[in-house]
């Protein structure tokens, strides 16, 4: 359609369908491999073998290789943070504003709350089934098996990382 009106002739719009189509066909290739590449960043190499190694140890071993499985364990990024800055005026300091005014109007100044800046933010948390836990084994299984997965993943995960242990229904 970018043709100019004399050239949009059916023979010459066939014409110019069949040259572009090599570039959709490029096209579609590079967004699949853009995607598929972007899927395999967010595994690194500690990552896969963290979720391995906790899978292999505690998890079904029948199952270690299918990344599909429901009763999997799982390492994810606790990198999800709600940060959001709270704008703090001269006069009213216990107020909340959702934007900040126009640019210049009056002095401003973006901070954040004092109990966001006093939370612990995580930098991996690992998500791990109940039955694993040996949860209604009672209260002393329960804190074994949870003491034995903490020394797993401290022994293998990178010094200053904080991590969190959430269960999994």
């Amino acid at each position: 359609m970018l043709l100019p009106m004399p050239l949009r002739k059916p023979r010459i719009m066939a014409l110019a369908v069949i040259l572009t189509k090599p570039f959709a066909l490029l096209l579609a290739a590079l967004s699949s491999f853009r995607t598929d590449k972007l899927q395999r960043l967010q595994y690194n190499g500690q990552v896969c073998r963290l979720e391995y190694c906790l899978n292999y140890r505690f998890g079904d071993i029948a199952e270690i290789g299918n990344i599909s499985y429901e009763r999997r364990i799982r390492v994810l990024d606790g990198t999800d943070r709600n940060g959001d800055p709270y704008i703090v005026y001269r006069r009213a300091v216990t107020a909340r504003y959702d934007r900040p005014k126009r640019r210049g109007i009056d002095p401003q100044i973006i901070l954040n709350h004092r109990s966001v800046n006093c939370q612990t933010f995580y930098d991996f948390i690992v998500e791990c089934p109940v039955e694993f836990l040996d949860k209604g084994k009672g209260g002393q299984a329960y804190t074994a098996k949870r003491n034995e997965i903490a020394a797993v993943v401290n022994t293998y995960k990178t010094q200053g990382k904080i991590w969190l242990l959430v269960e999994k229904q």
